[in-house]
């Protein structure tokens, strides 16, 4: 009510005429006054959902890059290259030496053997008495030794699998894969550079959400929620933009420099109407 006697105040005396004869344009207009002022925008900016340089742990000579900026990437796709000869050599050595069976199969046919020609020793031994006993005291010993032989082999095959899949993960460091999808915003290396440990290679960015940040005075904070929709005006060009986005975040914490807390606030952008970074407002309700 107050809202309204303050237009009063300000109408001119030809206005209020107007207004008292029932004009009904003039009635729209403080309406339209009346509802943007109950309004209240804070400023803030966008920022993609999520916004990565992407680097290797590892040193390395860069040899292929199989991306440009501005593409369109999957998660899991393959980015960037190191050298990687050695490794390469190194896989197929370990998986050789893994796969080779021909030692393990050796011995245990020889356990096979001894442990039959025990047996038939046993029962000569037990039912005649035919065989001395120190003999058959060999071949117990000749079995034990070959089932140890075999254990043994069978520990080293498991070692070289492991080894195997060592060198594999040794191989797959000098690749960089994208760890979510989005556009590659920018290569920060050409080919035949080095790199050096985690140095950024990549700059990722997620685009198809984004969210727009505020930092806000503490009785404003008050009327937000995690969760709560709220409207957003964002400049894009001449026009500006009305969309909806949800609060995902307000601060536990108040900045001890400026008082103020920061919200975030998740919209959608699959469309691609929004490029992160540019500003705009807020609208909260003045209450």
């Amino acid at each position: 009510m107050n809202k309204i006697k303050d237009i009063w105040k300000v109408l001119s005396i030809g206005a209020k005429e107007l207004l008292l004869g029932g004009t009904l344009v003039l009635i729209l207009l403080c309406q339209a006054q009346l509802s943007h002022a109950e309004q209240v925008g804070i400023s803030g900016f966008t920022e993609p959902a999520q916004d990565s340089a992407l680097g290797l742990s590892i040193y390395g000579r860069v040899t292929t890059i199989h991306v440009a900026e501005g593409e369109k990437v999957k998660q899991g796709q393959l980015l960037l290259q190191l050298d990687q000869e050695l490794e390469q050599f190194e896989v197929q050595r370990r998986k050789l030496l893994w796969e080779s069976k021909v030692e393990i199969e050796s011995v245990s046919k020889q356990v096979k053997t001894l442990q039959n020609h025990l047996n038939s020793t046993r029962d000569l031994y037990q039912s005649t008495g035919s065989i001395p006993r120190e003999e058959l005291e060999n071949k117990e010993l000749e079995h034990v030794f070959a089932v140890a032989e075999l254990n043994r082999l069978k520990t080293t095959e498991k070692r070289e699998k492991i080894e195997y899949n060592t060198a594999k993960q040794q191989l797959s460091k000098r690749n960089l894969y994208a760890p979510f999808a989005g556009k590659v915003a920018e290569i920060l290396i050409g080919i035949g550079e080095n790199c050096e440990v985690d140095t950024p290679l990549i700059r990722l960015v997620d685009d198809s959400r984004g969210y727009f940040v505020a930092n806000v005075e503490l009785e404003i904070v008050t009327k937000f929620a995690v969760g709560q929709k709220v409207q957003l005006q964002l400049q894009n060009g001449a026009d500006p933009i009305i969309m909806e986005a949800q609060l995902v975040f307000i601060s536990p914490l108040i900045d001890p420099a400026s008082g103020l807390r920061k919200i975030k606030a998740e919209f959608d952008n699959h469309e691609q109407t929004i490029v992160p970074g540019i500003a705009g407002l807020m609208l909260i309700p003045d209450q």
